[in-house]
């Protein structure tokens, strides 16, 4: 039998949204938001595990962020937003220190449509959700913003 040993490492993960004047860098809101990594089969913490034990199906990158208009309560088995709109590729990946990593996505005034948004979520390999957070205050977007969504995970014992 295989003892159990809890470190208590957790993975903590913080969608930043910010709305700026299109083309510039003026800022006009920001709002934080906490959010869940995902606990399902092929989703968040899973594939983390299925990656330490050789299991590649998927590469555990994160390739793509998701907006969208859906507010129903995230679930830890969620595999999807309820009502995606439009996705980004990251325009910044970084790993910060030893316990962080930054990935930022830019949705410009020209390709995210005019709509109050609740939720975001991120995507290994553009399928497999990671984690999806639904805002404590929606997002309105209006004509001339440009959206970005930063999503940091940190994990910690």
């Amino acid at each position: 039998m295989i003892p159990k040993l809890h470190d208590g490492l957790k993975i903590k993960g913080v969608v930043t949204i910010r709305a700026y004047k299109a083309g510039t860098k003026e800022l006009i809101s920001e709002s934080v938001h906490e959010n869940l990594v995902m606990q399902g089969n092929n989703t968040g913490l899973d594939l983390i595990i299925q990656r330490l034990i050789g299991v590649n199906t998927y590469s555990l990158n994160i390739t793509q962020g998701a907006i969208g208009t859906g507010s129903t309560a995230v679930a830890l088995s969620d595999t999807a937003l309820t009502a995606e709109v439009t996705r980004a590729a990251p325009t910044l990946q970084q790993d910060y220190g030893t316990q962080q990593a930054i990935l930022q996505f830019f949705f410009p005034d020209s390709t995210l449509p005019n709509n109050t948004y609740n939720e975001f979520g991120t995507f290994v390999d553009g399928t497999q959700l990671f984690n999806h957070v639904v805002f404590g205050t929606p997002y309105v977007k209006v004509a001339g913003q440009d959206t970005t969504v930063q999503v940091t995970f940190t994990l910690t014992q």
